[in-house]
């Protein structure tokens, strides 16, 4: 049961996190980023058991220069870090952010796409 009550702190902090950071996106000022911050989609946040870690996954549209992306986001995460500080937590501390690329966008099509061969039908279909 208390497995369970953490798994729903950490959803819960989870959704807040990504909400606060797709806020940051919008409103902070990044001067210098070459990359446009408003085209970004932020996936989804796993935090750590501890809420000490937040792992930020975005996506940004039209899936180009992606490792730069996430290059620029983590090299500048400090803004992110200042903006979740000001932010009401109702927490002892500020996770510390990463951010990862959304892959599974690129996955669920690699798979769909398998499920359309013709062999892969046929034996699903057996």
């Amino acid at each position: 049961m208390n497995n369970q009550m953490s798994s729903q702190r950490q959803m819960r902090f989870s959704e807040l996190i990504r909400s606060l950071i797709s806020e940051c996106l919008l409103v902070e000022e990044f001067y210098n980023l070459e990359i446009s911050i408003k085209s970004i989609t932020v996936s989804f946040v796993k935090m750590s058991k501890d809420l000490k870690i937040a792992n930020v996954y975005i996506m940004p549209l039209g899936g180009q220069k992606n490792n730069n992306v996430i290059e620029q986001l983590n090299d500048n995460k400090f803004v992110f870090q200042k903006f979740l500080s000001k932010a009401k937590l109702n927490s002892k501390f500020t996770p510390k952010i990463y951010f990862y690329l959304d892959d599974s966008f690129d996955e669920a099509e690699k798979i769909e796409k398998l499920l359309l061969k013709e062999n892969v039908k046929r034996d699903l279909n057996d």
